[in-house]
Order: structure tokens, then sequence, then C-alpha cells
């Protein structure tokens, strides 16, 4: 386990983000290895496609995989002009990130996606809501 955690660590470095979104790509990653999937990589583009998600869902006060209009995660990525075979997302609504990172491990269906094999790349969006919560979105794809 030191070298996955020396590995969580060295991915780290040069990392953009908000300290939360960073921690919980490293948990996520650790996850990862200790079920022997290969890390995923932070991706500059899918994170601005989740934290545009979040923003919008703090903004205008819902919690759902959909926007009022109808707006999925897979038009999300393809209005980004991401290119994909495979992509999922994960929600989590918590009093913090290490919450959020327990309450979506803890679903299978959220874990699935963590854990699917092909996924290589995610991007990560932690907020904080006016009422204080942690709202975080993470975008996965091949």
């Amino acid at each position: 386990m030191v070298s996955a955690i020396a590995f969580g660590i060295a991915l780290l470095s040069g990392v953009d983000g908000s300290s939360d979104a960073r921690a919980l790509w490293h948990e996520l990653n650790l996850r990862r290895i200790a079920s022997h999937l290969a890390p995923l990589r932070l991706e500059p583009r899918l994170c601005a496609v989740a934290e545009s998600h979040a923003r919008d869902m703090a903004a205008r006060k819902y919690f759902d995989h959909r926007s009022p209009e109808g707006v999925g995660p897979f038009e999300r990525l393809d209005r980004a002009g991401w290119r994909y075979r495979y992509a999922g997302e994960n929600l989590a609504l918590a009093v913090n990130a290490p919450e959020a990172a327990a309450q979506l491990y803890g679903s299978p269906d959220h874990r699935a996606n963590m854990l699917e094999p092909h996924y290589s790349r995610v991007g990560i969006a932690a907020i904080r809501t006016p009422a204080g919560e942690e709202l975080v979105v993470e975008d996965f794809s091949d």
C-alpha cells in the first residue's frame, strides 16, 4: 500500500483545480490501484465540463444528472467536443469532500463508475453551494 500512496501523491504534482477536487482524485486513484486498475488521468477539459455542471446545479438549486432543460452528461460531453466510447458521471452532495467520497464509494452504481476498467480519464469538480454543502461532479471517459 505504501507504493500506491506514493504513486497517488506523485500524481498530484502539477494538477490544477480545487484542493477538494484533487483530494477526491487522489482517493479515487488509491481505490483503483487497490483494485488492481490503472489510475485515471485528471483531464482539464473534463474538469471544465464537470465544473460547469456543478456551478449550474448550485446556481439554479437542483441536483440531477440532467439540467432542468433535459441536458444530460453525454450531451454536455458532446457539446464540449469530447470524443468517447465509454463515459459516465457521478454526483454527490455532502458536508465535505471526504464524506462525498465515502458516499460515492458506498453506492454500488457510483463505485462501478469509479472502478470501470474502460475509463482512463476523469474530470472532477468540487464546489461549495450557497448552503455550505460540497457539490461534487465526476465525469469519466475512456
